[in-house]
């Protein structure tokens, strides 16, 4: 393909945006999914869409690895699996300790291992959030060497580079309202406890757990021709 010169409005025009979302367990990130924009499809890697259970959103199980391949395979190329306009992966954290275990079985070297394992979840992500939908990564998170909350996976190259690559590095928390009640809020960039960033620029510090709104807000960044 010969090279073009175009414009960023239109290099935004028609693609989507790749969020991570990442917080303590039940604190109600597999809920926020039903707040997606469009057709969803959830990808459930840890068994834990009970939370929305009763309403009915497409969904797929992945067990394996092989099941993860084949799954950005038929988004990629099946006419069948372009129908929605969402696609959110429930979570990343779980699906690298899958790929992790299963390159342990395989590698008589530990190192090789998760160096196996950061390399096929490194390009997954990619291909994923290259693809036309928007892509929601839900993540487990940790408090690093630094003392700072931060996404989760085995090793550390994957929670360092995931800065670089995604559109939107998001957390889910708890923060104390006005009236002293607590609040379930997104953060969307970082501070002093919390890693967090917002690529688009559009995102307050903090937002409502509305992702159709988030999404919304980012998508109307800048002008689209």
């Amino acid at each position: 393909m010969a090279l073009a010169i175009t414009t960023t409005s239109k290099l935004c025009f028609n693609r989507g945006t790749s969020i991570v979302l990442s917080g303590p367990p039940k604190i109600g990130k597999s809920w926020s999914l039903r707040t997606l924009p469009g057709r969803v499809l959830i990808v459930d890697v840890e068994d834990g869409q009970l939370v929305n259970q009763g309403v009915d959103i497409p969904a797929v199980q992945i067990k394996t690895w092989d099941d993860a391949k084949e799954l950005l395979e038929k988004l990629q190329n099946d006419p069948e699996w372009h129908q929605f306009d969402c696609i959110a992966v429930d979570s990343i954290s779980e699906l690298a300790e899958m790929r992790l275990a299963s390159a342990l079985k395989n590698a008589g070297d530990k190192r090789a291992a998760y160096g196996q394992m950061a390399d096929d979840i490194t390009q997954w992500l990619k291909d994923m959030a290259r693809l036309p939908q928007h892509i929601v990564f839900l993540c487990k998170y940790q408090r690093n060497k630094m003392g700072v909350w931060t996404p989760l996976f085995p090793g550390s190259q994957l929670e360092q580079n995931l800065f670089f690559w995604m559109d939107e590095i998001l957390v889910m928390r708890m923060v104390e309202g006005q009236d002293g009640a607590p609040v379930r809020l997104i953060q969307c960039q970082s501070c002093d406890e919390h890693q967090a960033g917002d690529r688009s620029g559009t995102l307050d510090f903090f937002e409502t757990p509305d992702l159709t709104n988030i999404i919304t807000k980012i998508m109307s960044g800048g002008i689209q021709q």
